[in-house]
C-alpha cells in the first residue's frame, strides 16, 4: 500500500505476475497445486484492495484482501489486512492480525521486519480494553455486540475496542441477560452474570392451581352459608304465615296445605345449604392446611392426618 511502501507486505500472487509491484516481491516459488482461476481472482482482489485503501475505504479494502488470502493464502497479505483494521480504528483486529502475520511468517520474516511489526503491536495495546466475564453457571454463551465470544468459564479476558459494548449471556433454560459497559483504552472491566431460571409451565400451572383451591373453596363456603341464611329466614317467614293461616277461622284446607308445602320447601332447602356449607368448609380447611404441608426451611405447618391435626416442619 502506498501509505506504508517502506515496509508493505506483498501477496503471493503478486510475485507471480510481471508488474512493478511483483518486481519488489520476495519471489517465493509458485505452488504447482494453485488453480489458475483462483490465482487470477486473488491477484484482481489484491490490486482492488490496494486501490480502495488508497481511496480511504479501509473496510472495503480489508474485505477484498481477506478474499484474496482465502483464495491463495500467504502470510504477506496479513500485514496489509492488519493495516486496514488499524485504519478502521479496530485495534483488536489489527493486533490479532499482526500477531498472526508473525506466527505464519516465522523464520521467513527478517529480524528488522519482526522488530518493526512488534513495535506496531506495542503501540496498539494501550488503545485496547479488556473484560473479565464470570458466572456461577458453566456453559453460559457470551457474545459481545452480538458476536460470539465463547462460553463460561472463559479461559482468558476478552479484548475489546474502546466504546460502549453490549455483553450478553444466554443459556437454554435461563432468562438471557445483557449488560452494557463503557470502555476506554487500557480499561480492565469485570462483568458478572447471575442467571434466573425460566419457569416451568406445567409446574407453574400445578402450583397456581393448588394455591387457588383454598380460596375457591372458602368462597364457595361463604356463598353457601349466605344462601343457607336467606332460605332459613324464608322458612321462618313461611312458618309464621302458616301459623297465621291455621289460626284464621276462615282458612280453607287448601290454603293450609299450600302454606305447609311452602314452609317444608324452604326448610329442606335451608337444611341442604347448611349441609353443603359444612362440607365445603371442611374441604376449604383441608386445602388450607395442605398448602403448608411442605414448609420451607425453618417453617412449621399443620397437617391433616387420620388422627387429627399434627404439626410438621423442616429445619
Amino acid at each position: 500500500m502506498k501509505r506504508t511502501s517502506h515496509y508493505v507486505a506483498l501477496l503471493l500472487v503478486a510475485s507471480l505476475v510481471s508488474s512493478p509491484l511483483a518486481a519488489r516481491a520476495e519471489d517465493p516459488a509458485p505452488s504447482a497445486t494453485v488453480d489458475a482461476a483462483k490465482l487470477e481472482e486473488a491477484r484482481e482482489r489484491y490490486n482492488r484492495g490496494l486501490r480502495l485503501y488508497d481511496q480511504g475505504n479501509a473496510l472495503a479494502a480489508r474485505i477484498e484482501l481477506e478474499r484474496a488470502y482465502e483464495l491463495v493464502p500467504s502470510y504477506r497479505i496479513l500485514y496489509n489486512i492488519g493495516l486496514c483494521y488499524q485504519a478502521s480504528n479496530d485495534y483488536v483486529g489489527a493486533l490479532r492480525t499482526f500477531q498472526r502475520y508473525l506466527i505464519e511468517g516465522r523464520d521467513e520474516i527478517s529480524d528488522d521486519r519482526h522488530a518493526a511489526v512488534n513495535k506496531e503491536i506495542q503501540n496498539l495495546k494501550p488503545n485496547i480494553a479488556s473484560i473479565t466475564v464470570s458466572s456461577r453457571e458453566p456453559g453460559l454463551a457470551i457474545s459481545v455486540d452480538d458476536v460470539p465470544a465463547g462460553q463460561t468459564p472463559l479461559p482468558e479476558k476478552i479484548l475489546l475496542n474502546p466504546g460502549t459494548r453490549r455483553i450478553t449471556g444466554s443459556k437454554s433454560g435461563f432468562l438471557p441477560q445483557t449488560k452494557s459497559v463503557v470502555l476506554a483504552g487500557s480499561d480492565n472491566a469485570s462483568v458478572s452474570f447471575e442467571l434466573v431460571a425460566l419457569p416451568v409451565a406445567g409446574a407453574n400451572k400445578e402450583k397456581e392451581s393448588g394455591s387457588a383451591l383454598p380460596y375457591v373453596a372458602w368462597g364457595l363456603t361463604g356463598a353457601l352459608a349466605a344462601g343457607a341464611g336467606i332460605t332459613g329466614y324464608l322458612a321462618l317467614r313461611a312458618n309464621a304465615d302458616q301459623n297465621d293461616i291455621i289460626d284464621h277461622s276462615g282458612a280453607t284446607s287448601a290454603q293450609v296445605e299450600d302454606a305447609r308445602d311452602k314452609t317444608r320447601t324452604f326448610s329442606i332447602a335451608a337444611d341442604c345449604l347448611v349441609a353443603a356449607t359444612i362440607l365445603t368448609g371442611g374441604i376449604a380447611l383441608y386445602f388450607s392446611l395442605r398448602k403448608s404441608d411442605k414448609p420451607s426451611s425453618g417453617e412449621t405447618a399443620a397437617r391433616v392426618t387420620p388422627g387429627g391435626v399434627s404439626i410438621v416442619g423442616r429445619f
